[in-house]
């Protein structure tokens, strides 16, 4: 155990820096990275704070590096290195045999980054060892869980991290023990499209390569569906100008000005509206082609000749009624897509296709397998179709249409979600909905999309420790709605049970323009958690404390409060089991580590909310 701790610790050591938080990431030998890479001790808030983490990480002794893990905390304990120092902490403790303090360490510093999937099997193998098997075992899981799901660690060579993987998947199946009996994988029952009719033998979906039949395809057998997604904001992601519903009223001359420039907003006599930028004193003039969003917030882009899309930086709220510069609000100081006079030079920092399209277009892929710039990509449509969440289905359509019925693998397309495994359910949605997801391009440059299993890409996610601390609260939740499937994934309701995406949420809802979040259950909200878990919705006045009607009694008040930055308003948190912690905003502050009863009850305080829990 002790052996193989001091390699590990090295290899997942935290690290944080600054990136943009609302756009395509890419890691591909076949494409310039846009992948950051920091460090952790870059983040420290004080000079003398960057001398301790520094002389903590150098340190071999064990004694003195847990006296430093010690002093560190004594000293900053608001740090955003602490997920760090624990862990540095829980490896000295390790090595001096006292497994408490280790397990203690190491439960903390999981607190803030649950997925260091080394320091998991570290605390299983110590748990096991001390009898604790069932969470021993949990424990053991999760870091099989995050070990699938994500990419090599900067600065650690992929045959490296290979051998490191797989022997930390050695030590987990460990833990985890034999496996007694037959196992059963969600979702691995056939699909039936027509049981009435003798069944034509399909090839297995590895050997086959499936085409794309478009959404329209699908209209004839499922119009209610169809017509019911078509007033989805899913699939009015991207629109074209004239069709697109624009939120904005260009019919009145706009002139926006911030620190980095000037621009007008206008409509000519009959003509598309229009961007005027100022740059190098002169005014240069684009055209609006399409809308980009629908519901809360609207962008815009234009075309150029050559098929190439670039997004403004003024975008139109409609929850404010105004103009913004909106990625200057959410970027880094000096994001150079923010800066106005910086448009006119139509950089890969505004490019549509290689920024925005992969969530915003379907079935899109580069025209050029040598455009590193990916600012030539096609797309089959516009928005989000059919073929983007279930799959290419010209196969299905075709036998729909000649009358011969087919049995198809629950994990080939059409993908039906109530039948996928919820991990793989989850992946397909998370490829849009997880914005540390890792995009590799597919054989023929596509981009969100395969013709062949399993057909879409299966993403791997950057780890949480590189990404920058904007993404995250300093109690280690996440801050930025673009990691929304990042915090389900969290959940034990996703770890431990089957819950998916469409557990909750249902894309194509028979009233999109009144259910803007695409809810399942909108009579009852409580039912998208009482469907599972019936017991505590019996009792739910006991489980609440709060009088039954009022906002406090509703689940997600505790359990998704509302600390998500997005288009301008606050979303539901989705790491749905998380509860309120007294002890981690009395250390942080509301600020770093926002407390449901504190969004409430705002007059109290941590101590007060301590009292209260202590009560229940």
């Amino acid at each position: 155990m002790r052996a193989h701790w001091k390699a590990l610790l090295l290899v997942v050591a935290p690290s944080l820096w600054a990136q943009e938080i609302d756009t395509g990431q890419f890691e591909s030998s076949r494409i310039e990275s846009s992948r950051n890479h920091g460090s952790l001790v870059d983040r420290a808030e004080s000079e003398a704070e960057h001398r301790a983490y520094v002389e903590l990480q150098k340190t071999a002794d064990p004694e003195k590096r847990r006296t430093l893990a010690d002093a560190f905390l004594a000293r900053f304990p608001q740090s955003w290195l602490l997920a760090g120092v624990y862990q540095f902490g829980a490896g000295a403790s390790l090595e001096l045999k006292d497994y408490a303090r280790a397990l203690a360490d190491g439960r903390a510093s999981l607190r803030l980054l649950p997925e260091n999937a080394a320091l998991l099997v570290t605390l299983a193998q110590i748990e096991a060892a001390q009898g604790k098997l069932p969470q021993a075992k949990r424990d053991a899981q999760d870091a099989l869980l995050w070990l699938s799901l994500f990419a090599v660690p900067s600065g650690v060579k992929p045959s490296e991290w290979g051998k490191t993987r797989e022997k930390l998947e050695e030590y987990a199946r460990g833990v985890i023990g034999p496996v007694v009996g037959p196992v059963v994988v969600p979702g691995a029952q056939l699909q039936t499209e027509a049981p009435a009719k003798p069944h034509r033998k399909e090839p297995h979906p590895k050997e086959r390569a499936e085409r794309f039949a478009g959404s329209e395809s699908c209209k004839p057998c499922h119009s209610a569906i169809y017509e019911s997604w078509s007033a989805t904001g899913m699939a009015k992601m991207l629109r074209p100008l004239p069709d697109a519903n624009v939120l904005a009223d260009f019919s009145v001359t706009n002139e926006f000005r911030d620190s980095a420039g000037i621009v007008k907003i206008r409509t000519g006599g009959g003509e598309r509206p229009y961007f005027e930028f100022l740059a190098s004193g002169a005014w240069k003039r684009f055209r609006v082609d399409y809308t980009i969003g629908s519901k809360w917030q609207q962008a815009y882009a234009t075309r150029l000749p050559d098929e190439r899309l670039f997004v403004f930086p003024i975008q139109y709220s409609a929850i404010q009624k105004r103009w913004l510069n909106y990625w200057s609000l959410i970027d880094p100081p000096g994001s150079e897509r923010a800066r106005l006079d910086q448009f006119p030079m139509l950089t890969n920092a505004t490019s549509y296709q290689r920024n925005c399209a992969a969530c915003h277009t379907s079935q899109l892929r580069l025209m050029r397998l040598d455009d590193e710039t990916m600012q030539k990509a096609a797309f089959r449509e516009p928005g989000v179709n059919c073929e983007m969440c279930h799959g290419p289905s010209a196969s299905h359509v075709q036998a729909m249409h000649s009358g011969e019925p087919r049995v198809t693998d629950a994990n080939g397309p059409p993908f039906r979600f109530s039948r996928l495994d919820h991990l793989e359910a989850t992946l397909i949605c998370g490829q849009c909905h997880r914005q540390s997801a890792q995009r590799n391009l597919g054989s023929n440059g596509e981009m969100n999309f395969t013709a062949v299993s399993p057909y879409y890409l299966r993403l791997k996610d950057q780890p949480y420790a590189e990404l920058g601390n904007r993404a995250f609260y300093k109690d280690g939740r996440f801050r930025e709605t673009t990691f929304i499937g990042e915090a389900f994934m969290r959940s034990a309701c996703f770890r431990r049970g089957s819950a998916q995406c469409a557990s909750c949420h249902n894309p194509h809802p028979t009233d999109p323009k009144a259910n803007r979040t695409s809810l399942k259950f909108t009579a009852n909200p409580d039912e998208m958690c009482t469907q599972c878990h019936s017991a505590i919705g019996a009792r739910a006045g006991a489980h609440t404390h709060h009088a039954g009607g009022s906002p406090g009694s509703r689940c997600a008040a505790c359990h998704m409060p509302p600390i998500m930055n997005s288009l301008m308003f606050p979303a539901a948190s989705h790491q749905i089991d998380d509860i309120p912690r007294a002890d981690l905003t009395a250390r942080f502050g509301q600020k770093e580590s926002p407390s449901a009863c504190l969004l409430c009850h705002g007059e109290k305080d941590a101590q007060w909310m301590a009292a209260q829990l202590r009560s229940w």
